[in-house]
């Protein structure tokens, strides 16, 4: 019993301390009252259970099971009953008068067989009829059985909403640490995009902070004006790209994905469309739809990672074109960033 109890225990504690770890770390004390409640229900109960004890009298039945004692008389006993939980199994007393008495022990792993449960089992119900008199079967409730798979259950599905393993906190998700520079990783395919395309050194620039590191490169096809004096841009792709450190108790993929949100925000009269597959998730959005513009925007967020592509033709007819060149810049962009486990 005591095997099965620790084991229980240990399970408990580690799926709570995962939770309690990942979870506070990424949503701060707002996530205190499920931690309390997942580390009472995965750890406090078995801890109750190895505390607990079934004792044997001449007078019936000592049934300590912290921070409770009963004695149960052996007359009042119906029938010893098998209760199941995720993992364990232990006796439940059926008293003639309907009420039901939970022992702590003996208890075991229910797909494990277990002699010393079944010889403490055999024992329980041998003293059970010794002190039997008239059987009457007990009456059945519904609502005591079904607290303890029910409280569990619960607990689980508080650790499963926002799982250990999904935080941005967790050791073992990728996150990049470097940028590479978006005028050398993108210009082959910009100017492949928009012939005769030269980088506009005013909006191009990288900036390496504490915080944040953000490269951006914009590229603009022009020609001159039938006067010949002013210049008119055909074409016109920006890329910028942010790696988020994070600060304070908002992790740096938590910066990223509100950086996102920020991005993919649309105006009246825009639309956005989800892509799928790429990132940890991504928009493309017509930004000027109606006017004479092609004007498509591709935002992605991936772990620490935002990454907006916009691409611009004075031609209204390319917008598939557009949306398609965009999703495949942003593609490449993802797979040119090393991504390491932190």
């Amino acid at each position: 019993m005591r095997r099965a109890a620790w084991s229980a225990v240990a399970a408990g504690a580690v799926v709570s301390g995962l939770y309690a770890v990942m979870g506070l770390m990424g949503h701060g004390a707002h996530l205190l009252p499920p931690v309390v409640f997942v580390v009472l229900v995965l750890v406090g109960r078995p801890l109750a259970v190895l505390g607990g004890r079934t004792l044997l009298t001449g007078d019936g039945i000592v049934a300590r099971r912290p921070p409770l004692r009963r004695v149960v008389p052996g007359s009042r006993v119906g029938l010893v009953k098998l209760r199941r939980g995720l993992l364990l199994e232990w006796p439940v007393l059926c008293l003639r008068d309907g009420g039901l008495v939970e022992l702590a022990a003996p208890a075991r792993f229910w797909f494990r067989a277990d002699p010393e449960f079944d010889r403490d089992l055999d024992a329980l119900r041998a003293h059970v009829r010794t002190h039997a008199s008239v059987v009457t079967w007990p009456h059945r409730g519904v609502l005591r059985p079904a607290t303890g798979p029910l409280l569990t259950a619960l607990a689980l599905a508080l650790v499963l909403i926002d799982p250990p393993w999904a935080s941005d906190a967790w050791p073992l998700r990728r996150h990049a640490r470097h940028l590479p520079d978006a005028c050398q990783m993108f210009d082959p395919q910009a100017r492949a995009l928009l012939p005769g395309a030269t980088v506009d050194r005013m909006l191009s620039r990288v900036d390496d902070g504490p915080h944040v590191a953000r490269h951006a490169c914009q590229w603009n096809s022009t020609r001159l004006a039938a006067d010949g004096t002013t210049l008119v841009v055909i074409g016109r792709l920006s890329v910028v790209i942010e790696l988020e450190h994070g600060v304070g108790p908002i992790s740096d993929a938590g910066e990223a994905h509100r950086d996102f949100v920020r991005e993919t925000r649309i105006d009246a009269g825009e639309y956005e469309t989800r892509i799928p597959r790429l990132g940890d998730e991504a928009e493309l959005i017509d930004v000027r739809p109606g006017s004479n513009l092609t004007w498509v925007a591709v935002a992605v967020h991936r772990a620490n990672i935002e990454e907006k592509i916009d691409l611009m033709y004075r031609d209204r007819s390319r917008e598939r074109e557009a949306a398609r060149a965009a999703e495949n810049l942003a593609r490449l962009g993802l797979s040119e960033i090393h991504f390491n486990r932190t």
